[in-house]
């Protein structure tokens, strides 16, 4: 829901908050023409599903200032100049860097990203709230010189065939991005009598090593 409009400003309502969004009208995807605000719309109308698969954990925030066909860079920290709302938690690397993440705890978090030109967000595999416990699994099909993407898909479709056949866990779709496929498998929360299934080391990206 769009509250208002003021100096190429919309006001975007989410989660309760007034959320601003700047230039409105950049196009991000120049193929299709859509717009930054457009991209704002379009995650209004998954919010469920996009929570269900991001929300409450921390994020690494992937920009695009000149949109899709532009240049990107890496982000782990929230800027200091951030709304007093917006939660963040400290998150650790494999070297020992520490950085606060923003956490993706509602769509208000996900639509200030994208006014930051975010387009890719790297999810971390744990809640922000449990950091020690990884509660997915994390297999990329990073395609070598020579393996072709529809070899990716290929192997992608087999690795679900092999879950398949595994114990019962809930698997959200697989993800292919512009050069690999990530496919997903997620367990309950651990308890006391169920540990964590898997054991995990955070990468750069904040990705899961098992």
């Amino acid at each position: 829901m769009v509250a208002g409009v003021k100096d190429e400003v919309v006001v975007v309502e989410a989660s309760g908050r007034e959320v601003p969004i700047s230039s409105p009208d950049k196009v991000f995807f120049a193929e299709r023409g859509d717009t930054k605000l457009a991209l704002v719309r379009y995650y209004q109308s998954v919010e469920e599903p996009l929570l269900a698969a991001m929300g409450g954990r921390p994020v690494l925030l992937q920009r695009f200032p000149n949109g899709a066909g532009g240049p990107s860079f890496f982000q782990k920290r929230v800027p200091e100049s951030h709304p007093d709302w917006l939660q963040t938690t400290i998150v650790s690397t494999p070297n020992g860097t520490t950085s606060r993440a923003l956490v993706a705890a509602d769509l208000a978090h996900v639509l200030w990203a994208v006014n930051l030109a975010c387009l890719g967000f790297h999810v971390w595999p744990s809640q922000a709230s449990d950091p020690e416990h990884a509660d997915e699994l994390r297999i990329d099909l990073d395609p070598t010189p020579g393996v072709t993407f529809p070899m990716v898909q290929e192997a992608a479709h087999e690795v679900r065939s092999l879950l398949d056949e595994a114990p019962p866990c809930r698997r959200p779709p697989a993800i292919a991005a512009s050069t690999c496929t990530c496919a997903y498998v997620r367990s309950g929360p651990p308890t006391r009598s169920a540990p964590p299934r898997w054991r995990w080391r955070a990468s750069s990206s904040g990705g899961a090593r098992t």
